[in-house]
């Protein structure tokens, strides 16, 4: 009996490491009270693609680790119509990853719910994360979202075509950056490539941070990417695709150039690092941190955020249920970071286990303390149509006058912005 114990025991510490959970993290689980018996619970999540099975891991160990609670999670495609559905039809989750984008116009329509008591109860404290992805799950003064990742924009270099044009180390400077990008810009190869399709338009916000502007005021009331700042942006994208690059790119040419190894340089998200580095490339392809162009730090991302969906009766055991589960991946998110993310919690990336994650760990460092969100209004991924719309137009040459595209964009979406307050005028009910 005591060698089928001890085997038993052998088996489910072989299960946690191979899912990247320590034996120490899994029984540091919180317990549920013996009262609330067996909870099951719903967990949706958009993980549709190659970082589904790392979640999947993630969500089987867990249930392997706690006896009482029973997560079933389900992978959606077209995630927010679902969403929408499952709300009308009172279907919902009780568990749901949201884009961090999409916290506030998921709050307006009564789809999430205010979890200030369930972080309270777990202990979730803010001091643990960035402050610009904690504070993009948060809705007129209430929490509903805990974040989990932040996946950031990263700079993907070729490595040999450095080192042949003797350039030793990846560019961290203007400076650098600019001489890397002439050394490799000859013949058939160029230094940098930049398309007019996504995802010029999170570059453009991310240089108009640097430069030191905002793509809306504080509130969200009104844009202002159509300033100097902005300008400036547009500019040096203009400068740089004349010197490095080529012009009207569609989307994705400048990934399938770097596949090939005739660039030297390109941003993109780093959720590519895996199709542009390691296995996926025939050169050294490295994953690094966005150089500082202008005089302020400041990094597009997106984050993916825990929240709970509003339900018609809810039940104290489901949520405690869903705070120790919640708790339970931001605690073990290294395995989550092998996916390709960057853990939002601070402790996890300050772990020796995380430093072990590359690239991620070294894109984390130079990353996570400056990214910046969109203000958390409801319909504000709207906002950003007539902006992708304009930095599309002046990259592909369709459009000349910057400061003019600009201002055009920014009164179109002033307008939305001023349509969306109609449209959200009424404060969720929850």
């Amino acid at each position: 009996m005591r060698k089928s114990i001890r085997l038993f025991a052998m088996l489910m510490l072989v299960v946690l490491l191979m899912a990247g959970i320590t034996a120490t993290q899994a029984q540091d689980v919180a317990e549920l009270p013996t009262d609330c018996g067996t909870v099951t619970l719903e967990y949706w999540n958009p993980f549709t693609g190659p970082d589904g099975p790392f979640m999947g891991e993630l969500v089987n160990a867990f249930n392997m680790a706690n006896s009482n609670i029973v997560v079933n999670m389900t992978t959606q495609s077209e995630y927010y119509t679902q969403l929408s559905t499952a709300a009308a039809s009172g279907t919902l989750p009780d568990i749901a990853i949201v884009h961090v984008d999409q916290v506030g116009t998921q709050v307006y329509r009564n789809i999430l719910r205010p979890i200030d008591a369930l972080v309270e109860e777990t202990g979730i404290n803010s001091a643990d994360f960035p402050e610009a992805v904690w504070n993009g799950g948060e809705v007129n003064g209430m929490r509903y979202a805990i974040p989990l990742d932040i996946h950031p924009m990263t700079m993907f270099v070729n490595m040999d075509l450095l080192m042949a044009a003797g350039i030793e180390t990846a560019p961290t400077t203007p400076e650098e950056f600019a001489a890397a990008a002439a050394a490799l810009t000859s013949g058939d190869n160029n230094g940098f490539l930049l398309t007019a399709g996504f995802p010029i338009s999170q570059i453009f916000q991310m240089l108009l941070v640097q430069f030191g502007g905002s793509a809306f005021n504080e509130d969200g009331t009104e844009v202002t990417w159509n300033s100097e700042a902005g300008v400036q942006a547009a500019q040096w994208l203009l400068d740089t695709q004349a010197a490095y690059s080529q012009a009207n790119l569609e989307v994705d040419a400048e990934l399938n150039a770097f596949k090939g190894g005739t660039v030297g340089m390109i941003w993109n998200g780093i959720w590519q690092t895996t199709n542009v580095t390691g296995e996926g490339v025939f050169f050294n392809g490295q994953a690094v941190p966005v150089p500082q162009v202008g005089t302020q730090p400041g990094i597009w991302a997106g984050s993916h955020q825990f929240t709970l969906p509003s339900q018609p009766d809810e039940d104290p055991c489901r949520d405690t249920a869903a705070g120790i589960f919640i708790s339970y991946i931001l605690d073990n998110s290294v395995t989550w970071a092998r996916a390709g993310q960057l853990p939002a919690s601070s402790v996890v990336r300050a772990s020796d286990e995380f430093a072990e994650v590359q690239p991620q760990a070294a894109i984390a460092a130079g990353t996570a303390d400056y990214v910046f969100f969109p203000p958390s209004i409801p319909g504000i991924t709207d906002a950003f149509g007539p902006l992708d719309e304009a930095i599309g137009a002046l990259m592909s040459g369709n459009a000349t006058d910057v400061q003019a595209e600009l201002d055009n964009a920014a009164e179109r979406a002033n307008q939305i912005l001023e349509q969306n307050r109609a449209t959200y005028a009424t404060a969720p009910a929850s």
